[in-house]
């Protein structure tokens, strides 16, 4: 286990009320949005159509930009660093969503040992059109990467009853990663300040081409930060949260 320098100092924040989505958006509902509005669907869909059997399944390879365009169209928003830890973390500080103890079962991770060359595991086409390949297949024979329905691991929800924090889909969140601690970020509501090209991903995905088994049980920490300028991922997904007002 590696505790980074921009996870540090450990600290306590308070958050205005807010809900999370139980679950990562899924396929059905995300064509709504691109049927209603008109966009693109992603990159292994065909057209405004995703692949057939996969309405339950969560919708992947979609951008920072058209993930915060849907939650905004849902009448919510995508949620911050901090509402995503809170949710995984619950009040004791629990190291991944379940507990203390890595299960690698409790999650759609795959943990297998790559077959790619080193040369060709980062930013070469071969470490990703697998990948795309995979999405767009139902289902996967068992040990194998393969995308599942939301929901499937219902031993991995966090306290709170929140579904795959870890595994299926890495999920954009509202904050830019900022590069540096959290020395100088406020004890109420923080926010990463940016650069707004690299904003912040959190939890881990269904398929990584370019990891390893230790980077997997290490990134599926509640408190592990990650980052991504990409527009397209195969990993990339998200779900919503929504401030609630206080009672007055």
């Amino acid at each position: 286990m590696c505790i980074r320098d921009s996870e540090r100092p450990q600290h306590a924040v308070s958050l205005d009320a807010f809900e999370i989505d139980r679950y990562e958006v899924t396929n059905v509902q995300y064509r709504r949005f691109v049927q209603e509005t008109g966009r693109d669907g992603p990159l292994y869909w065909s057209g405004d159509e995703y692949p057939a059997g996969q309405a339950s399944y969560p919708v992947l390879g979609v951008s920072w930009e058209e993930a915060n365009a849907y939650c905004t169209w849902a009448g919510k928003r995508l949620p911050t660093e901090a509402d995503w830890a809170k949710a995984c973390r619950g009040t004791d500080g629990r190291l991944y969503p379940w507990g203390e103890a890595w299960d690698p079962r409790r999650g759609n991770v795959d943990v297998s040992a790559q077959a790619l060359s080193p040369a060709a595991r980062v930013g070469s086409e071969e470490a990703w059109s697998a990948a795309w390949q995979l999405l767009r297949e139902t289902s996967a024979e068992a040990g194998a990467p393969g995308l599942r329905p939301v929901g499937s691991y219902p031993e991995g929800s966090s306290p709170y009853g929140v579904m795959d924090l870890v595994g299926n889909a890495s999920e954009w969140i509202f904050d830019w990663y900022n590069w540096g601690d959290y020395s100088d970020m406020p004890a109420h509501n923080p926010l990463g300040p940016g650069p707004p090209w690299n904003h912040c991903v959190r939890g881990t995905p269904w398929h990584d081409p370019v990891g390893t088994a230790a980077s997997v049980q290490d990134m599926s920490r509640c408190s592990a930060r990650n980052s991504s300028h990409g527009s397209l991922d195969p990993r990339a997904g998200f779900r919503c949260a929504r401030s609630v007002a206080a009672e007055q």
